[in-house]
């Protein structure tokens, strides 16, 4: 298999979250390092403290549209990062305000709470106990549940570090995306999928994107490890959505 060219970076973060860079220290490392678009797309409103209010949106879009003008072979894209929260598969952003937005990430993030307060005992209970004992299958369904159910209610176009904080079925999870059209996220920041994972998500018919989830502007499109991932495990390049110039199909935009 030859060495992946990464020409697309659709996860990344700026000072309007939790981000070290503005909009135009990412566009910069974005450019440097050849890519042919970035994403920005910081955390949606209910990340605690550093959560974007849908109000921002048109700041942002102006900010983004004025740093595009110094940028001929870039192109910048708007999007958020919104938070799965709960088993009806909530997220914190709502279809008008996705309006506006050129893509839809989401993930889950242990920090940020669900609507219903039931759910911290069916989810947030999940994640705060992976690392100190194994997860029950039922924990694992619930997860799988929520996840699921988000893909179906929304239109979602990657999801983001599948796996990580929550032990999930993978095979359910790919095959949501698959199905709906939501692509699957190799994230390099959060190391996940793990190898014991891709696996299952290749016996699906699901495409992936390699991210970085970049915090710092000098980490935009760094991405050993997904690309190491796909490489060793000779991922067909028809099945990863972000090489050699080639442009996502966009399910928030259908």
């Amino acid at each position: 298999m030859e060495k992946l060219i990464l020409t697309a970076d659709y996860h990344s973060h700026t000072q309007y979250s939790h981000g070290s860079g503005t909009i135009l220290d990412n566009a910069k490392a974005a450019s440097e390092k050849g890519l042919e678009i970035l994403a920005i797309t910081d955390h949606a409103v209910r990340h605690p403290i550093v959560g974007v209010s849908p109000k921002k949106y048109d700041k942002m879009r102006k900010d983004l549209e004025e740093v595009q003008k110094g940028f001929d072979n870039l192109t910048l894209m708007l999007g958020i990062e919104a938070n799965i929260l709960g088993m009806a598969g909530d997220i914190d952003v709502k279809d008008e305000d996705a309006a506006k937005l050129d893509i839809v990430l989401a993930g889950y993030h242990l920090t940020s709470f669900p609507y219903k307060f039931s759910d911290y005992f069916k989810i947030t209970w999940n994640a705060l106990t992976k690392y100190t004992m194994k997860s029950t299958k039922a924990q694992i369904a619930r997860n799988t549940t929520m996840f699921v159910n988000a893909i179906k209610r929304h239109k979602i176009d990657i999801l983001t570090h599948p796996g990580f904080r929550l032990d999930i079925d993978y095979k359910q999870v790919g095959k949501a995306c698959a199905d709906y059209g939501t692509y699957v996220e190799l994230s390099s920041r959060h190391k996940t999928p793990d190898e014991k994972s891709i696996e299952e998500l290749l016996a699906t018919d699901c495409i992936f994107v390699i991210n970085s989830d970049a915090h710092k502007p000098e980490n935009i499109a760094s991405c050993d490890f997904a690309i190491g991932l796909a490489e060793k495990y000779e991922i067909p390049e028809k099945r990863i959505a972000n090489i050699s110039g080639k442009k996502l199909v966009l399910r928030s935009k259908s």
